[in-house]
């Protein structure tokens, strides 16, 4: 259908709040959509009260397909949507956040006039009550990225077919899945269109939601993300060897402030794990290198907000 625009909703255990959240959804007045719900093996009632939402839905041009993903991980379940999809758009969407009613529309007026692999979209977060702008910078260099993460899922929207062709989400990871994706995107180097006029959606922080706020808890999921995302770094033949050694350091400063972190949280095994990694990312390190390394996980530890902001300053 011309103009169709799908939206992949994974959901697993979110029985008491994936309501709100499609009615979110279609709540705005563009048309064609195309919702698919994937649920994830939850435990509680989601798959039924997902089902029941979709029984209630009517409405010219808005169809809804509502699927169960037995492989655990919400990249599986990402995935099994993607496969699903006959929008030539997609956004992927959590299950505790609340959708932009501007967002289909901005979408729609902004591929009808240029076609592009990925679309950037701004997005408020919610953290202990507090609302602001996720930070951003209109930015499609690698090693932003990789200290930033500001293509999160919420923020990219896809051509499907070139997201199919670049492998979808990697299923091997169960936490920053779009940290990575975001990465390996900008590694192949898409066409973009940013839609940044104005805010888009509702992301909850908090420590039930999707996205998390505790790194000790994600320790072991977090590492082998990183891990992955080194290998990717080293294998991009979009990258020249500085680029390569530019995004290596941002590596190693990543590591370094999740180092930091760790140690805020008291988990000294997990701090020495993130160091470990970090001289694995760059062996022998350059002396300013290690130095700006000490200093980032210093501040870190000991409160201090923003070290990314001045890590890419050192870039």
């Amino acid at each position: 259908m011309k103009g169709l625009i799908s939206i992949v909703v994974p959901v697993r255990n979110r029985a008491h709040c994936v309501t709100r959240t499609l009615d979110s959804i279609v709540a705005s007045a563009y048309r064609p959509i195309e919702v698919i719900v994937v649920d994830n093996g939850s435990t509680d009632n989601s798959l039924a009260v997902c089902k029941q939402w979709a029984e209630r839905q009517a409405g010219e041009h808005l169809s809804v397909v509502v699927l169960h993903e037995t492989k655990p991980g919400g990249n599986a379940a990402r995935n099994r949507g993607l496969a699903e999809v006959r929008g030539e758009y997609v956004a992927f969407f959590d299950s505790d956040d609340l959708f932009s009613c501007e967002a289909l529309e901005d979408i729609a007026q902004a591929v009808a006039q240029e076609e592009t692999d990925v679309l950037f979209l701004p997005v408020e977060q919610e953290v202990n009550g507090a609302v602001s702008v996720r930070a951003y910078q209109k930015s499609t260099s690698p090693q932003t990225q990789i200290m930033n993460g500001m293509w999160s899922t919420a923020s990219m929207v896809f051509r499907t077919q070139w997201l199919r062709d670049l492998g979808g989400w990697d299923e091997r990871l169960t936490v920053w899945q779009d940290w990575e994706l975001g990465l390996r995107v900008l590694l192949h180097q898409p066409r973009v269109l940013w839609l940044t006029s104005r805010v888009y959606h509702h992301i909850n922080v908090h420590s039930d939601s999707v996205s998390g706020s505790n790194f000790s808890e994600t320790l072991e999921g977090t590492l082998q993300t990183m891990k992955i995302v080194v290998e990717e770094v080293k294998e991009a033949e979009s990258l020249t060897q500085r680029e390569q050694g530019r995004c290596l350091r941002a590596l190693y400063f990543r590591a370094r402030i999740m180092e930091g972190q760790l140690r805020k949280e008291k988990n000294s095994k997990g701090a020495e794990a993130y160091r470990s990694l970090a001289n694995e990312i760059i062996a022998h390190p350059m002396k300013p290198v290690v130095m700006w390394g000490h200093l980032l996980s210093s501040y870190t530890a000991a409160g201090g907000r923003g070290a990314w902001r001045l890590a890419l300053r050192l870039l």
